[in-house]
This record gives C-alpha cells, sequence and structure tokens, in this order.
C-alpha cells in the first residue's frame, strides 16, 4: 500500500519558493509516480501534526471501490482514503467535499481522528488540514468535529441550495454531545467550500464521527 511521508524522495519533491510561486506552482507530491500506480490518485491529504498523511483516490462509476481495497488496488480491509464521483468533483469546488476512510484500531487511515478531535485541547492543536493537488494546494482550517447519524450527507442535502446548506451546518453546529467541539470563530456560509472527514463513531458502527473544515487560501492555480 502506498503511504510516503513527506520524508520520502520518491514520492515528495523538493520545491524553492520564488515570488512567482502562485503562478509556477509545483507540486510537493509526486503525482506522476502515484498515478503511473494508481490513476485513481487525485489528491493527498494531510492532516498538520497527524499522522493522517494519505492518497485520495476517487473510481469512476464506483464510489465504494476502495471500502475495501488500498491505493494499489490490492484487496484490504484497511481500504484507502477516498471520495464519491456521483457526489464530488476531484478539484474540491463543490459546496462541501466528503472524505471517507476507515476508523482503523491501529490509528491508520482516520483511525485516529476521533481521538483527536473530540479532546478539546487536540481539536485546537491540530486545525489545519491541506489537501494537495498536481496544480495546487489547498489549505483549510478546522472549525467543528462531531458524532452523527450514518445517512447518506450528499445524498440527503444538497449543496448548492443556500437554505439547506444553513439547515445542514446549523443542525451540526447546534449539536452538543461527549466529542462535539466547535471553534465559534468561524462561520461557514454558502459561498465557502467545506471540507468533511468522515469515519466510523468508535463503539458504534451505526454512527458517524465528523470533522469539518473551511477552506481558507489555495496556493496555484486558482
Amino acid at each position: 500500500m502506498l503511504k510516503p511521508s513527506f520524508e520520502e524522495e520518491h514520492y515528495y519533491k523538493s520545491k524553492s519558493k520564488t515570488k512567482e510561486e502562485d503562478i509556477d506552482y509545483e507540486s510537493p507530491v509526486d503525482f506522476t509516480n502515484l498515478q503511473a500506480v494508481n490513476p485513481d490518485i487525485y489528491a493527498w491529504l494531510y492532516v498538520v501534526d497527524s499522522n493522517i498523511n494519505y492518497p485520495i483516490l476517487q473510481r469512476e462509476d464506483d464510489d465504494t471501490y476502495y471500502l475495501k481495497r488500498d491505493s494499489e488496488e490490492n484487496l484490504s480491509e484497511i481500504g484507502a482514503l477516498f471520495t464519491e464521483g456521483t457526489y464530488n468533483a476531484t478539484d474540491f469546488s463543490d459546496p462541501v467535499t466528503i472524505i471517507y476512510g476507515h476508523m482503523m484500531r491501529n490509528g491508520m487511515m482516520f483511525g485516529n481522528l476521533q481521538e483527536n478531535y473530540s479532546d478539546p485541547e487536540r481539536f485546537n492543536e491540530q486545525k489545519e488540514i491541506i489537501v494537495y493537488l498536481p496544480d495546487q494546494e489547498l489549505h483549510y482550517e478546522v472549525f467543528a468535529s462531531v458524532p452523527y447519524d450514518n445517512r447518506h450527507i450528499l445524498y440527503n442535502y444538497d449543496f448548492h441550495n443556500q437554505r439547506i446548506f444553513y439547515l445542514f451546518f446549523n443542525e451540526i453546529l447546534s449539536i452538543r454531545e461527549i466529542g462535539a467541539n466547535f471553534d465559534e470563530g468561524i462561520t461557514v456560509s454558502p459561498d465557502d467550500h467545506v471540507l468533511v472527514l468522515s469515519t466510523c463513531l468508535k463503539g458504534n458502527d451505526d454512527r458517524r464521527f465528523l470533522v469539518f473544515a473551511r477552506l481558507r487560501e489555495k496556493n496555484g492555480l486558482s
């Protein structure tokens, strides 16, 4: 299974910063190498100061393909991080993009997601999420983490509808359960782009644990 770290030169390229970095952006992730192994790899997720550091995949015409396959398409209970092509584009331009990953007991994939974000102190320490694409990188700031039910969010909510957008996020921000944390200094509107990390809730596979982050800035192509 592909799991390069930022120290492994095989998948990460050195990049010198210049004044024209936004114009001549070069991703630190070697997508040419990764996509030669599996063309379904289209992005890379890094939660700063955590062990969440994995490729993101999307399989055309099969949203659940990577539930039981790793990033090299081998059958695996660990699976891979993935988005659903039925609902999300691969450029993260949708109002809400959801990345799914298994809650592994050994901490792989989203195994530590609930542990990190249900704790108020850790919630405030791991606020930055970076998504790397071949032509740009997207920087998100975490504003909420909540236990939630297992309804399919993107199927049930059309976030292009402003009323539905506000209805959903008002519900999320009103959750008061153990493990729910919020940054009240961050607000979201239908003009924002929200990233959601979704995994099973520990001790209850019929529920989910969700982390929400708002797009703060882009580096590279606009």
